[in-house]
């Protein structure tokens, strides 16, 4: 009862506009580049999983309380109002993500395949991370500054993983052996970075 109560002000105090702007540029590119031809496999796999960063990145902003040090005194336990933020954040970045997905899919031509499960962890991973990062600087920044904090922390964990070299770095192509392999890497992330989530949005007491 408590949770569907919290649900419209929450909803009410998010600032939306870094996941609606992003989330309008995801689903759009991927709608007009290349207008009225089909689209390139590459290129759409390029676009979705760009687009599965920046999603995280925008998602962190909703994390971030900009009355952190006057709502810490409600008897709502801390760890609630930041579960559903994050609820709203990942929920409404998925979408996005989706949609934008779904309009790939019907783009490119019948006998190209995306590997969409795999694409679909990449982005669940990066706006776990995106969430997790904002998180862990809202325990430390109040507003803005946190939630930039949080964008770069997510920008140093992508371009840390972007440089590794191997059979099993985490960025492969599609058509690379090892792409179900590393993202059985990928689905073992999700949780642990729920997990660490959690334990970034308790009580700052």
């Amino acid at each position: 009862m408590l949770v569907i109560r919290l649900l419209r002000p929450i909803a009410r105090a998010i600032d939306w506009t870094p996941l609606a702007v992003t989330g309008t540029l995801a689903v759009g590119m991927v709608s007009v580049l290349d207008a009225g031809k089909v689209l390139e496999t590459g290129t759409a796999f390029t676009l979705l999983r760009m687009m599965g960063v920046l999603l995280g990145a925008a998602a962190g902003f909703a994390v971030i309380d900009e009355m952190s040090m006057s709502t810490g005194a409600t008897p709502v336990p801390r760890l609630l109002r930041q579960g559903l933020r994050c609820g709203f954040g990942g929920l409404v970045a998925g979408l996005f993500w989706g949609i934008a997905c779904v309009i790939g899919l019907a783009r490119i031509s019948e006998d190209a395949e995306l590997k969409v499960a795999g694409m679909a962890v990449e982005a669940a991973v990066c706006i776990a991370i995106g969430l997790l990062t904002a998180s862990m600087a809202g325990r430390f920044h109040q507003g803005k500054a946190a939630a930039l904090a949080g964008l770069g922390g997510l920008l140093v964990v992508v371009s840390v993983t972007l440089v590794m070299k191997g059979t099993y770095r985490p960025w492969l192509y599609p058509d690379e052996a090892s792409w179900e392999i590393v993202h059985h890497g990928w689905l073992a992330v999700l949780p642990l970075a729920l997990a660490a989530l959690g334990w970034t949005s308790r009580d700052l007491r």
